[in-house]
């Protein structure tokens, strides 16, 4: 267990470097077998540790589909996001039901109760909603900045770019 998380955090810290300095992965996600870290022996772990190998290996898709030296088309583009965004959402729909109000359901809520939700945020869960919008961000970036498509699908992802940024902004500063 204890090479399996030593492996799953030089994994998170390549994809992190990768986007950080907007380089290719050192690390391939295909140069290794080993399973992802879980809590069946050995001491503790956070909730975050274990929520990040999953976003690092999206993150390590987006790298490789839509920032390679070589881009597919448009329509391989859309596919590549597509499939990526469909592993964003399945990756949240399978968090700790503690998550699924910072994804749904509280619009119907009053400013109080909203503000009392980011309050209480976790250090574990604030780091994970952090790494999931990077990813979302890094995703729709991709999208964006790509001159195969065209105006208007380069204009809805600025549009859900700027929206995802803010509510980063607003995560980091109650995370401060």
């Amino acid at each position: 267990q204890l090479r399996i998380r030593l492996w799953a955090i030089v994994l998170v810290h390549d994809r992190g470097t990768s986007i950080l300095l907007g380089r290719p992965l050192a690390i391939a996600p295909y140069d290794s077998n080993t399973p992802q870290p879980s809590h069946k022996t050995g001491g503790e772990i956070s909730e975050h540790f274990l929520l990040s190998a999953p976003v690092a290996e999206i993150q390590a898709d987006i790298i490789n589909s839509l920032y390679a030296p070589t881009r597919p088309a448009d329509s391989g583009i859309l596919r590549n996001a597509a499939r990526i965004n469909k592993s964003l959402n399945e990756f949240v729909r399978q968090l700790p039901e503690s998550y699924k109000f910072y994804f749904q359901g509280t619009e119907e809520w009053s400013t109080e109760e909203r503000i009392k939700l980011v309050q209480e945020i976790t250090e574990d869960q604030g780091l994970t909603l952090l790494k999931i919008g990077i990813s979302r961000i890094l995703l729709l970036r991709a999208l964006f900045s790509s001159k195969e498509l065209e105006y208007a699908q380069r204009h809805k992802a600025l549009v859900d770019g700027r929206c995802s940024s803010l509510l980063l902004i607003l995560l980091y500063i109650s995370l401060a």
